[in-house]
Protein backbone atom coordinates (compact mmCIF):
# COMPACT_ATOMS: atom_id res chain seq x y z
CA UNK A 1 0.00 0.00 0.00
CA UNK A 2 1.40 3.62 -1.18
CA UNK A 3 2.26 5.66 2.17
CA UNK A 4 2.36 9.38 2.21
CA UNK A 5 4.80 9.46 5.41
CA UNK A 6 6.40 12.63 4.28
CA UNK A 7 3.67 14.40 2.26
CA UNK A 8 0.08 15.33 3.18
CA UNK A 9 -2.63 16.17 0.39
CA UNK A 10 -4.01 19.27 0.40
CA UNK A 11 -8.00 18.64 -1.02
CA UNK A 12 -8.86 21.75 -2.57
CA UNK A 13 -11.27 23.31 -5.70
CA UNK A 14 -9.45 25.66 -8.10
CA UNK A 15 -8.93 28.33 -8.26
CA UNK A 16 -7.93 28.27 -4.39
CA UNK A 17 -10.23 31.26 -3.18
CA UNK A 18 -9.39 29.96 0.80
CA UNK A 19 -7.25 27.85 2.78
CA UNK A 20 -8.38 24.10 2.35
CA UNK A 21 -8.08 21.55 4.43
CA UNK A 22 -5.44 19.52 4.89
CA UNK A 23 -6.37 15.35 4.75
CA UNK A 24 -5.36 12.91 6.95
CA UNK A 25 -2.61 10.74 5.55
CA UNK A 26 -5.18 7.68 5.98
CA UNK A 27 -7.62 10.08 4.16
CA UNK A 28 -4.52 10.62 1.07
CA UNK A 29 -3.55 6.91 0.93
CA UNK A 30 -7.25 6.01 -0.13
CA UNK A 31 -7.24 8.64 -2.89
CA UNK A 32 -4.04 7.03 -4.07
CA UNK A 33 -5.53 3.49 -4.26
CA UNK A 34 -8.57 4.88 -6.55
CA UNK A 35 -8.74 3.64 -9.87
CA UNK A 36 -8.82 6.65 -12.61
CA UNK A 37 -11.73 6.22 -15.04
CA UNK A 38 -10.24 9.12 -17.38
CA UNK A 39 -7.76 11.50 -18.09
CA UNK A 40 -8.78 15.28 -19.01
CA UNK A 41 -7.72 17.10 -21.55
CA UNK A 42 -4.11 18.12 -21.63
CA UNK A 43 -4.95 21.64 -21.93
CA UNK A 44 -7.02 21.54 -19.04
CA UNK A 45 -4.20 19.50 -16.69
CA UNK A 46 -1.87 22.50 -17.44
CA UNK A 47 -4.25 24.97 -16.09
CA UNK A 48 -4.80 23.04 -13.03
CA UNK A 49 -1.09 22.75 -12.82
CA UNK A 50 -0.71 26.30 -13.45
CA UNK A 51 -3.69 27.87 -11.23
CA UNK A 52 -1.86 25.33 -7.98
CA UNK A 53 1.77 26.74 -9.00
CA UNK A 54 0.72 30.42 -8.96
CA UNK A 55 -0.94 29.96 -5.64
CA UNK A 56 2.31 27.48 -3.54
CA UNK A 57 3.01 30.44 -1.86
CA UNK A 58 -0.35 30.19 0.35
CA UNK A 59 0.40 26.20 1.20
CA UNK A 60 4.90 27.23 2.07
CA UNK A 61 4.04 27.62 5.82
CA UNK A 62 2.40 24.09 5.41
CA UNK A 63 4.91 22.38 4.22
CA UNK A 64 7.14 23.78 6.54
CA UNK A 65 5.40 23.24 9.18
CA UNK A 66 5.65 19.32 7.75
CA UNK A 67 9.21 19.52 7.05
CA UNK A 68 9.97 20.96 10.90
CA UNK A 69 7.39 18.00 12.53
CA UNK A 70 9.34 15.06 10.46
CA UNK A 71 12.83 16.57 11.29
CA UNK A 72 11.53 16.65 15.09
CA UNK A 73 10.43 12.78 14.79
CA UNK A 74 13.51 11.60 12.94
CA UNK A 75 15.76 13.25 15.07
CA UNK A 76 13.52 12.03 18.92
CA UNK A 77 13.83 8.34 16.74
CA UNK A 78 17.19 8.99 16.08
CA UNK A 79 17.74 10.22 19.99
CA UNK A 80 15.87 6.86 20.93
CA UNK A 81 18.25 4.09 19.25
CA UNK A 82 21.43 6.30 20.20
CA UNK A 83 22.00 6.28 24.50
CA UNK A 84 25.35 7.59 23.90
CA UNK A 85 26.32 10.16 26.50
CA UNK A 86 27.54 13.65 25.71
CA UNK A 87 26.81 13.18 22.34
CA UNK A 88 24.48 15.78 21.05
CA UNK A 89 22.56 15.28 17.75
CA UNK A 90 20.40 17.84 15.61
CA UNK A 91 18.57 17.74 12.64
CA UNK A 92 17.69 20.83 10.71
CA UNK A 93 14.58 21.16 8.19
CA UNK A 94 16.41 22.51 4.74
CA UNK A 95 13.38 24.49 4.12
CA UNK A 96 11.48 25.08 1.30
CA UNK A 97 11.14 21.10 1.05
CA UNK A 98 10.89 19.70 -2.49
CA UNK A 99 7.73 19.46 -3.97
CA UNK A 100 8.76 16.18 -5.72
CA UNK A 101 4.92 15.39 -6.90
CA UNK A 102 1.48 17.15 -8.16
CA UNK A 103 -1.74 15.29 -8.14
CA UNK A 104 -5.29 16.13 -9.22
CA UNK A 105 -7.89 14.73 -8.05
CA UNK A 106 -10.92 15.67 -9.76
CA UNK A 107 -14.61 14.27 -8.84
Amino acid sequence: MPSLSIVNVLLSTLPVVVPAPWLSPEAANALLLLTPESNIAPDIAKQHVRSILAGIDAIRPKLDEIAREHGKELLDSHQRVRHTRGVQHRVEAKLPPDILGLYIFLP
